[in-house]
């Protein structure tokens, strides 16, 4: 199912990039860190900071008029996040499951298709400011986490990142605020740097760790980007 969505996701994203040939349509490529964080709508589940991640794209702007646009393309996001929830799990020398506190470090794939509106503005020559607003769909990859927990005499401590794949939703749904600059280089290409504000609004979790351990886990970001627009 993941690899038939990558396929899907990366089809659309070439046939996007090979529909660009209109004068109105413009495409390219971006990349850049970002800084990782989980939000939570529980008590459940905890943020326990930030960590340093990265994304990498591809870019399609369909321009309707000189300054009005509908942004598309698609982000390969590599987010890392930690965050601490409550777990039922059978800890040694118990017989019994009991709620302890998981703390856990995340290392996620994902595939973002974002379409969102994007409003241009001239602020000196060959200079415009642009701000945009929209929705993003991501793909769930892979996700690799490493756990740690103390329940009175019994720590525990993961000695490596283990595949959890399949503790996440193949699909989230977020918001995404954009602000950024572009510089014409010349007629056919320009250079833009942008600061990118992603809010998931779908739980991260399954249904089953969701019920499990009554935790709503969302996935943020910052992402500072550069790219290329032809």
């Amino acid at each position: 199912m993941r690899k038939t969505l990558l396929i899907i996701s990366m089809v659309t994203a070439m046939a996007m990039c090979a529909n660009a040939q209109i004068g109105d349509a413009r495409y390219g490529i971006k990349l850049g860190p970002t800084f990782d964080w989980a939000s939570s709508g529980s008590t459940a589940a905890t943020s326990d900071g930030f960590r340093l991640g990265g994304s990498l794209g591809l870019v399609y702007d369909y321009y309707f008029t000189s300054n009005v646009a509908v942004s598309s393309g698609a982000s390969f996001n590599f987010l890392r996040m930690k965050y601490t929830f409550t777990d039922q799990r059978r800890v040694e020398d118990f017989l019994e499951e009991a709620n302890i506190l998981v703390s856990r470090r995340v290392n996620s794939v994902n595939i973002e298709i974002p379409l969102k509106a994007k409003f241009r503005l001239d602020v000196a020559e060959s200079f415009k400011a642009y701000a945009e607003a929209g929705v993003g769909l991501s793909f769930n990859c892979k996700d690799y986490g490493k756990d740690c927990y103390s329940f009175y005499w019994v720590t525990s401590e993961g000695e490596g990142y283990v595949d959890c794949t399949n503790q996440y939703r193949p699909l989230q749904f977020s918001m995404i605020f954009g602000l950024g600059v572009e510089y014409e280089i010349n007629r056919d290409f320009s250079a833009f740097a942008q600061l990118t504000f992603d809010h998931a609004f779908s739980n991260a979790f399954v249904s089953v760790l969701e019920k499990q351990t009554g935790s709503i886990l969302r996935n943020n970001y910052v992402g500072v980007e550069i790219g290329i627009l032809h």
